[in-house]
């Protein structure tokens, strides 16, 4: 009888310990997270990695009518990738059009269509210089992170993309 209760409770300590130390452990969806920003007073969109963070768009541009000032398109771009990253959805980022307008969206797959807006361009703007131009880090030297399709769209990989970005 006192060892059937002795192996019951040290039955239980373990599932207790196992569960705490499971808890205690960051999940990946934990460990990567989006937010607004600031980097020498710009707005600035950081990814939040288990390795550190990492600034990844900088919003400078102020040429879109209000309210679109470069404070609230950072907390609303930022507030997206995370969504979609939640969702299941940030797998990779591309170009397109949406509503008439050029975007920079996500897509499930290479040559997939955009599933989720992450900003609207400018009129007229080249969207996929935009895209290159806003990854333009050591990250994309590597070149395993971009998927190119027949009509030049581009497809980034966000998590291969993010996790080959050097620290500064």
């Amino acid at each position: 009888m006192k060892l059937r209760l002795l192996a019951q409770s040290v039955t239980g300590l373990g599932i207790a310990l196992c569960t705490t130390m499971i808890a205690s452990q960051p999940s990946e969806a934990q460990s990567r997270t989006f937010e607004c920003g600031t980097s020498n007073s710009v707005p600035v969109t950081i990814a939040h990695m288990t390795r550190g963070s990492i600034p990844i768009i900088r919003w400078v541009y102020n040429d879109f009518p209000p309210p679109a000032t470069p404070q609230t398109r950072c907390q609303e771009v930022s507030r997206r990738f995370q969504i979609y990253r939640d969702n299941g959805n940030l797998k990779y980022l591309t170009t397109g059009t949406m509503n008439g307008q050029p975007v920079i969206c996500v897509a499930s797959f290479p040559d997939g269509d955009c599933t989720g807006l992450l900003f609207t361009l400018k009129p007229g703007s080249d969207s996929k210089r935009v895209l290159l131009k806003l990854l333009d880090r050591r990250g994309l030297t590597e070149g395993n992170t971009i998927n190119q399709n027949g009509d030049k769209r581009i497809y980034v990989d966000v998590m291969d993309y993010l996790d080959s970005i050097p620290l500064e």
